[in-house]
């Protein structure tokens, strides 16, 4: 197995005290390490060097602003390309190689926001003013091809794609289609990334869910995503699991102990999965025993879930209802 852990809100000096760098050592977990635009000095090169002498593969995780998104999407593919030319500018003139380059396709950040806060009926209304704005072939096409281009220009430099990914694509690879990937900005399937690794991050599915996901329906629907990423994607094919803090959303629901995240741990290695990332560090780190955590990840077995018709049933309206929308 190969484990990752993500490092979203965590200095480069935290992630470089002796203390982290021994944990990661120990474990053989890959820090994959947020960097948001202009911080880039002395700390990140510090960071490369620091756990490529550890014998681990680091990687860096661009951001850009909120007013462009925060992640990258198809409206800020090229601010993000250009971002990223400047990173491995940076890596010649520091000399440090970066071994792998977190490509964190996400909606935009605002879009989420705006959701957020709609109320009620509103909610409704804004998904659907966002579905309007972001279904647009011809652009979205514009920006696969510059991440296609992203994406071998990062190859060239000696350097793989890690690329996060949101769950609904899954919908797009059942139908063999690209419309989800669209109206979300996250062109995934026109580009032959390293790694693609789908976030399911259970604690949220069910907490935000208010209910109506129970752990036994995440768990089922974990391992009937997981048999499709590896169906489709094969050795490319990754997971994100989670989560132990907070992200960028500020509000998610988390994980407080490691035997919560077993079961997830369990269902990706039974349909086949070997390479796992959790979010993120910060929680771990938080714990009374950090170490706890990958000890649970390294014991787990290979567990098929119970099934769940509840959410046989969601899965197939979900289908359904994918090959109505335009």
């Amino acid at each position: 197995m190969r484990l990752r852990v993500w490092a979203e809100f965590i200095t480069p000096e935290e992630v470089t005290s002796a203390k982290v760098v021994a944990l990661l050592k120990y474990y053989r977990v890959q820090p994959c390490l947020a960097v948001s635009y202009g911080s880039l000095g002395p700390g990140y090169t510090h960071f490369l060097k620091t756990y490529h002498d550890a014998g681990l593969e680091p990687a860096l995780w661009p951001t850009l602003s909120d007013t462009l998104g925060y992640w990258p999407h198809e409206g800020n593919a090229l601010a993000f390309s250009v971002y990223v030319h400047e990173i491995f500018q940076w890596a010649q003139l520091a000399k440090v190689a970066i071994p792998w380059l977190a490509i964190d396709l996400e909606t935009p950040f605002y879009q989420w926001q705006a959701a957020a806060k709609a109320k009620g009926l509103h909610k409704i209304s804004v998904i659907l003013k966002h579905y309007k704005m972001n279904r647009n072939p011809v652009r979205f096409q514009e920006a696969a091809s510059i991440y296609r281009e992203l994406q071998k220009y990062i190859n060239r430099q000696g350097c793989r794609t890690l690329v996060p990914v949101l769950p609904l694509l899954e919908l797009d690879l059942a139908e063999d289609n690209a419309k989800i990937q669209d109206y979300l900005e996250t062109p995934v399937t026109p580009i032959c990334w390293d790694i693609v690794s789908a976030m399911q991050y259970n604690s949220m599915f069910t907490g935000y869910s208010r209910g109506m996901i129970n752990p036994v329906d995440a768990h089922w629907h974990l391992y009937r995503l997981c048999l499709k990423m590896k169906q489709f994607f094969g050795e490319r094919a990754s997971l994100s699991i989670g989560t132990t803090s907070t992200g960028k959303l500020g509000n998610e629901p988390y994980y407080s102990e490691p035997l919560a995240l077993l079961p997830d741990v369990e269902a990706a290695l039974a349909a086949g999965i070997d390479d796992i990332a959790v979010f993120c560090l910060e929680g771990i780190l938080k714990a009374k025993c950090p170490e706890a955590w990958f000890e649970m990840i390294y014991q787990a077995k290979a567990v098929v879930p119970p099934r769940s018709r509840k959410m046989d049933f969601i899965r197939s309206a979900g289908q359904l209802v994918y090959r109505i929308i335009p």
